[in-house]
């Protein structure tokens, strides 16, 4: 079943890595919020109803399938990260800032309100420097206007109302074999599953439930190889 609305009830994402992406990770499944669509066309309402109801979607979505795929002449791992979008800039009524002391600033709000605590993984998203997205810090303090953080030191910005801070962890590593799914003897790597993700049950179970503010990130361990090395990530979500 597909809607006009696309994704509307299954969705297909993917993401690519080259050798310029380094270990900078991605969003592989980003946020799915609450949806109201429109009936189905062609429909008649139930009995005692004037018009066809509206489907209503109630946000967030189970990860059904996916696959990983690589065109490199080396052995590669794929990292993958289960994400909470706790800050937003749009949201802060007020400006947010990063400086290279790796403290992220707000003029409003609280970052403790919002969830944040020491020992937290945080991903910035939504930069407007390249260099500054899916690279994880170390929360290390905590205040209302103040975010701080260990790690690659981020580059000073104003963050644009795009911009959303990421709590995320480490959910598992896949390795990814030379020229997997690119030979016909070496087959395409399961998303999900393996002994590196003993937590996810037997197929045709295995899937990752995210909520409507919950994120699938993914980052090479290292870096691809040259160009035209790459490797890429695909997901396929049904939503709630």
């Amino acid at each position: 079943m597909r809607d006009p609305s696309y994704g509307a009830y299954w969705r297909t994402w993917s993401c690519g890595f080259v050798a310029a992406d380094g270990t900078q990770a991605k969003i592989l499944v980003d946020e799915t919020p609450a949806t109201v669509l429109p009936a189905v066309a062609g429909e008649t309402a139930f009995p005692g109803e004037v018009t066809v109801r509206q489907r209503i979607l109630q946000g967030g979505c189970r990860v059904i399938d996916g696959s990983l795929a690589s065109s490199d002449g080396t052995a590669r791992s794929l990292v993958l990260w289960l994400g909470r979008v706790l800050s937003r800039a749009a949201d802060f009524g007020g400006t947010l800032t990063v400086t290279t002391q790796n403290v992220f600033n707000r003029a409003a709000g609280s970052f403790l309100t919002d969830g944040w605590r020491v020992g937290d993984s945080v991903m910035p998203f939504g930069m407007t420097t390249a260099a500054n997205n899916g690279v994880a810090g170390l929360v290390t303090a905590v205040t209302a206007l103040a975010l701080t953080v260990n790690g690659t030191p981020y580059t000073n910005e104003t963050m644009p109302a795009t911009a959303r801070l990421i709590r995320v962890s480490q959910r598992t590593r896949r390795a990814v074999p030379i020229n997997a799914g690119n030979l016909d003897t070496t087959p395409a790597v399961a998303l999900m599953g393996g002994a590196q993700d003993p937590a996810a049950p037997a197929l045709p179970d295995t899937g990752y439930s995210l909520g409507d503010v919950d994120v699938l990130i993914a980052a090479m361990a290292a870096a691809v190889s040259a160009l035209p090395a790459r490797v890429d990530a695909q997901a396929v979500t049904a939503r709630y």
